[in-house]
């Protein structure tokens, strides 16, 4: 039913120093974003990222990155999308940050702050409700069986 060995995934594991998941995937999940936003030109943007023209002609091919691009483009094209999708690209990089506050092994982060940040990425990620008390503009429906 299984094949006696995996096949080959372009994603790396999360081993040794590569334990970062912002890191997983062919490209950064920002690029396709900054792309059709046309924060800068094409080229600045792949020098940012450290993509040299080899790696874009071979990007630029790959149908997970076109898919990516296209659907970046088109919630772009959305009304008050673009500050959505930049205020989307600011959470990505925090992620990074909260990541290695979370695993800071110095003792300069408190305990306590790595415990709010880690709650924060679970309601992020949506693997948690948010707090009570909060609005999620959803209706509140009460049922009465009056017997």
């Amino acid at each position: 039913m299984y094949p006696t060995s995996p096949a080959p995934m372009n994603v790396p594991a999360l081993t040794g120093s590569n334990r970062d998941p912002a890191h997983i995937g062919g490209y950064p999940p920002t690029l396709p974003v900054e792309i059709a936003l046309r924060v800068a030109p094409l080229r600045e943007i792949c020098e940012a990222y450290g993509i040299d023209k080899d790696q874009w002609a071979a990007l630029r091919k790959d149908p997970v990155f076109q898919r990516d691009l296209a659907a970046a483009i088109d919630h772009v094209k959305k009304e008050g999308a673009s500050v959505k999708l930049k205020a989307q690209l600011q959470c990505d990089e925090l992620l990074k940050t909260s990541w290695t506050m979370i695993h800071d092994s110095s003792g300069g982060i408190p305990p306590s702050v790595r415990a709010d940040l880690i709650k924060h990425t679970f309601r992020v990620a949506g693997l948690i409700e948010p707090p009570s008390g909060t609005s999620n503009n959803a209706p509140t429906m009460n049922i009465q069986i009056n017997l």
